[in-house]
């Protein structure tokens, strides 16, 4: 079905779940407030704190929802049931083709059944495509959407050229490094290692930084490390730290990932498009390790652009078996070791990327 679209009254945006759906709708929002104040503007999320975490601090008129992603066990089919009659009873409530209502679907579980009440109020609905390999929701909406937009290359037909990943105005660096730092409780003259799960956290990675400082303390010599963790990780991590004489902040989930990026002289971080984006935006020269159990990799495809440049190195998680960790520990010894390497790899990230996210406003606004 086409809609026909008009300049918007009221946006929507759907999604939630990750910040990696979430933290692309805000960045979007926040340039649709300053280019157009006058459209309405409204969240359609998850109910996991994530979401909370990153809408609160802006004051985002949201809605939560049941949501829930689809299973083949009969508790978790009938939990997704629920939760898609309840989200498209909420929905209903937002979504008034007569406000000059239109949907932006951001992926996710929370995406398809906004979409699918929209349809049927003859809601406009223009789909965000935020992988490399769109997952099932984003090719669902695909087939239903009125206008369809790519932040990266994808294998998603009819999507046209990628846009770029909208990014918030508080993942991006504002100033030197010193003051990152600084506002982080880092010492403002010591190099930085970044280490993060993005915005859920990632054991794997947590598991293995305690390891390595253990066995290898003194290839962190002169450097401190940033670690963003999640909640249940945190105490373990500090003491990890503390026992191998490694200077450390640890810290759960960190809404102004600018501070972090803007630290940072190198990063060890997941592959979500956000966060190859912060990774491109902040020129950090980074190891990238992919989420180990998507069957379709598409983190490591996230980060292929910027790894063939040669501004990352993709690396495989050591909890897929032993034969990983050697390549990575000998890459991370490497990086820690050689100022030269680093500066290679900050080289080779090339032109700053466009502010995706006030292009694409702009694209709404016109309607």
């Amino acid at each position: 079905m086409v809609l026909r679209t008009s300049r918007p009254g009221r946006i929507v945006f759907a999604g939630g779940g990750t910040g990696g759906t979430v933290g692309p709708g805000i960045a979007v929002a926040e340039r649709l407030a300053e280019i157009e104040p006058s459209i309405e503007i409204i969240f359609l999320c998850s109910d996991r704190s994530v979401d909370r975490r990153l809408l609160d601090p802006g004051g985002w008129d949201h809605r939560t929802t049941p949501a829930r992603s689809p299973g083949v066990r009969p508790g978790a089919a009938i939990r997704f049931l629920r939760g898609w009659h309840g989200t498209r009873r909420i929905a209903r409530t937002v979504l008034d083709p007569a406000d000059g209502c239109r949907v932006v679907a951001l992926g996710g579980f929370v995406a398809p059944p906004v979409v699918r009440e929209a349809i049927h109020r003859r809601v406009p609905v223009d789909l965000l495509n935020l992988d490399a390999v769109a997952g099932r929701a984003n090719r669902w909406i695909a087939r239903r959407a009125t206008r369809r937009f790519t932040a990266v290359p994808s294998d998603l037909s009819n999507v046209g050229d990628a846009i770029g990943v909208p990014l918030r105005r508080a993942a991006l660096p504002d100033g030197p490094a010193s003051e990152h730092r600084e506002a982080l409780g880092l010492r403002p003259d010591l190099p930085t290692l970044l280490v993060t799960g993005a915005s859920q956290g990632a054991a794997s990675i947590d598991r293995m930084m305690i390891e390595l400082v253990a066995r290898h303390e003194t290839w962190f010599a002169g450097w401190q490390i940033l670690h963003l963790a999640g909640p249940s990780m945190l105490d373990e991590l500090i003491r990890g730290y503390s026992e191998a004489g490694v200077p450390a902040v640890v810290r759960p989930f960190l809404e102004r990932m600018g501070d972090a990026w803007g630290a940072a002289d190198l990063a060890i971080t997941r592959g979500g498009a956000s966060s190859i984006a912060e990774v491109a935006a902040s020129r950090t020269p980074a190891i990238v390790i992919p989420y180990p159990w998507h069957e379709d990799q598409h983190q490591a495809k996230n980060a292929a652009v910027l790894a063939k440049a040669g501004a990352v190195l993709v690396r495989t998680d050591p909890v897929r078996g032993p034969a990983a960790t050697p390549p990575l520990e000998s890459s991370l010894a490497a990086l820690l070791q050689s100022g030269e390497r680093r500066a290679r790899m900050f080289e080779a990230f090339g032109p700053v990327p466009v502010d995706a996210a006030t292009e694409f406003a702009r694209t709404l606004v016109e309607g």
